[in-house]
């Protein structure tokens, strides 16, 4: 039984939201290449026919815009404090990022205090706004158009290369990077443990402890 005293870091609804988007993120990436590449080609099959792994393409889509609305109407102040925080650059996120690829090899590296958001996950929130809301919208061109403008077509792969290059990093920083996979237990039991908080989370740390005090 572990001794380690855990902290509640992201609700239920976010975490449902999270792995709700990821599913949806994966399926629409590997049917939406399907388009474009032959690497995959044995997978369609799986699908019945190309045909068949369009529709799972838009009901994919479907359930990753259920994953944008669900948080904004059922937690919107958390939604709120995520984008108040990401979009605020602070010069420790500027300092975490100097170390970063010293932690992103699993090295150690003291880093300056960071905030419920350190300075990579500010970062990869960023990419996955601008690419989410990219591919929604190109996407809905895609879709619902008789016409839609040429243009929508690069976009939408250019959004979602970007945003496959971002979730690999992200996937191997949650799950195998021994410095920062502690992480992942905030997304599936919603805590992590107060020691990674102090040691990931500093200014987080102190914020929750004075107000404790």
């Amino acid at each position: 039984m572990s001794s380690k005293r855990m902290v509640k870091r992201f609700s239920a609804t976010i975490r449902v939201s999270h792995w709700l988007y990821a599913i949806s993120f994966i399926t629409l990436a590997t049917t939406g290449y399907l388009q474009f590449g032959s690497a995959l080609d044995w997978m369609i099959p799986l699908f019945g026919s190309m045909e068949g792994a369009m529709v799972v393409h838009r009901v994919a889509a479907v359930f990753l815009m259920i994953a944008v609305v669900l948080p904004l109407l059922m937690r919107p102040r958390e939604v709120g404090a995520w984008l108040s925080e990401v979009f605020n650059f602070t010069s420790a996120d500027a300092a975490f990022l100097k170390a970063f690829p010293a932690k992103f090899f699993g090295i150690k590296k003291e880093i300056p205090p960071q905030g419920f958001y350190n300075g990579g996950e500010k970062i990869n929130s960023m990419i996955q706004i601008v690419c989410g809301l990219g591919l929604i919208i190109s996407g809905l061109f895609l879709w619902l158009s008789a016409a839609p403008p040429t243009i929508m077509y690069p976009l939408h792969a250019l959004f979602m290369a970007i945003g496959v290059a971002a979730a690999i990093g992200h996937i191997y920083l949650a799950l195998l990077n021994p410095v920062s996979n502690e992480a992942i237990g905030g997304m599936i039991s919603g805590e992590i443990s107060e020691e990674y908080m102090k040691e990931n989370h500093g200014r987080w740390y102190e914020q929750v402890y004075k107000k404790r005090a």
